[in-house]
């Protein structure tokens, strides 16, 4: 009885070992593909912004340089400085963003800004870990 338990766990785990490696998204990380998620980025400012079309034109290549900027980052390593260069980065692209966006419409950037970094828990990624649960 024993020995027919082992060799079930073991085909088990053999049979559930590969469809596991493709439960993460391409690319690797929480991401994912990174097409999908400037879409994602893009339609969600879209509707809490209200952007026009020539801002979401002008917008489109300012999110593919930070997404390519950040992924050499990660690529290279992680490093001390690290998090005080995305944060820089982050704060550039903010700025570009709202030299296209019109007055009324940066309020509603900052408000949409702040609301995305507190669905990303204290200290966002990269930031401090959360407190241990006893």
């Amino acid at each position: 009885m024993r020995n027919t338990f082992t060799k079930f766990v073991l085909a088990a785990a053999i049979t559930l070992l590969p469809a596991l490696s493709y439960a993460q998204p391409p690319g690797g990380g929480r991401g994912g593909d990174p097409e999908k998620m400037m879409a994602r980025q893009m339609t969600a400012m879209k509707e809490a912004v209200g952007l026009t079309e020539e801002q979401e034109k002008a917008i489109k290549p300012i999110l593919a340089e930070q997404m390519k900027k950040q992924r050499e980052m990660m690529e290279a390593g992680p490093s001390d400085d690290m998090r005080e260069k995305m944060m820089a980065m982050r704060q550039e692209v903010n700025a570009k963003i709202k030299k296209v966006l019109k007055e009324d419409q940066i309020e509603k950037f900052d408000k949409f800004q702040s609301e995305m970094r507190g669905r990303r828990g204290p200290g966002g990624p990269g930031g401090p870990p959360p407190p241990p649960q006893n």
